[in-house]
C-alpha cells in the first residue's frame, strides 16, 4: 500500500500547482505513503518496539485524514460554509489528536494495544465519508462527474472498516489485515483516479 501510494503521488506530482484540490490530494499520497511504510516497520518490528513502533504512523494517519478535507473543502464555493467546514475539520483533527494522546499516557496500551488506533479509525471512517464521500457525491452532480470515482472510492473501502474491526480471519494467510489493506488499496486507486480526471478553470486555483 506505501509503494501504491507513493507512486499516485509521483504521478501527481505535476498536477499539484492546478488548484488547492490537486495540492493537497498530493500532498495525502505522499505522506499516506510514508506513513504506512512506517507502520509496515511497526508492524515488522513489533517485537522490539512495542506499541511506540507505531507512533510516527498512528500520528502521520491522522493528518493524511485532514488533507483530504482540505482538498474537498477547497472545492466550496460559499466562502462561509467553507469557513464553518474548515473550522469544523480543524477541531475535529485537535479533538483526535487529544483522544489519541490521553490513550497513550493514562489507557494499557500493552495489554490492550488496539485502544491507539480506535480514534484514528473512526477518525478516517468519518472524515472519508463526510469529505470524498458525501461531498465528492455532490461535487460529481455540479462541478464535474469524473468526481464519482471519489464516493466510489469511499464505498469499496467501507469492507475494509467491517473485516478489521470487526476482526473477521478469513484464512491464516489472508486475515483481517490483509482484507482491509486490499480493500483500501483499490479504494485509493479510485481516488487517484477521480483526482487525476478532474480538471478546473482559474476560478478554482
Amino acid at each position: 500500500m506505501a509503494s501504491v501510494c507513493l507512486y499516485f503521488a509521483y504521478r501527481l506530482l505535476a498536477y499539484r500547482k492546478q488548484s488547492d484540490f490537486h495540492r493537497f490530494w498530493f500532498l495525502f499520497f505522499l505522506i499516506y505513503g510514508i506513513s504506512s511504510f512506517a507502520g509496515g516497520l511497526g508492524h515488522g518490528l513489533y517485537t522490539y518496539f512495542g506499541p511506540w513502533g507505531k507512533l510516527f504512523t498512528w500520528t502521520t494517519g491522522i493528518y493524511s485524514i485532514y488533507l483530504i478535507e482540505k482538498a474537498m473543502i477547497s472545492l466550496v464555493n460559499d466562502q462561509e460554509i467553507r469557513r464553518r467546514y474548515a473550522f469544523f475539520s480543524l477541531i475535529k483533527l485537535i479533538f483526535v489528536y487529544l483522544v489519541f494522546t490521553y490513550i497513550l499516557l493514562f489507557l494499557p496500551i500493552y495489554k490492550k494495544p488496539g485502544l491507539p488506533f480506535l480514534p484514528i479509525a473512526i477518525n478516517t471512517i468519518v472524515g472519508v465519508i463526510l469529505s470524498a464521500g458525501i461531498l465528492g457525491y455532490k461535487f460529481s452532480k455540479k462541478i464535474q462527474p469524473e468526481m464519482k470515482y471519489l464516493y466510489q472510492g469511499v464505498l469499496v473501502m467501507l469492507p475494509s472498516a467491517l473485516f478489521f474491526l470487526g476482526k473477521i480471519n478469513i484464512h491464516p494467510w489472508f486475515d483481517k489485515n490483509d482484507a482491509s489493506h486490499l480493500f483500501l488499496t483499490v479504494g485509493l486507486f479510485l481516488f487517484f483516479k477521480g483526482v487525476r480526471a478532474v480538471q478546473f478553470s482559474a476560478s478554482y486555483h
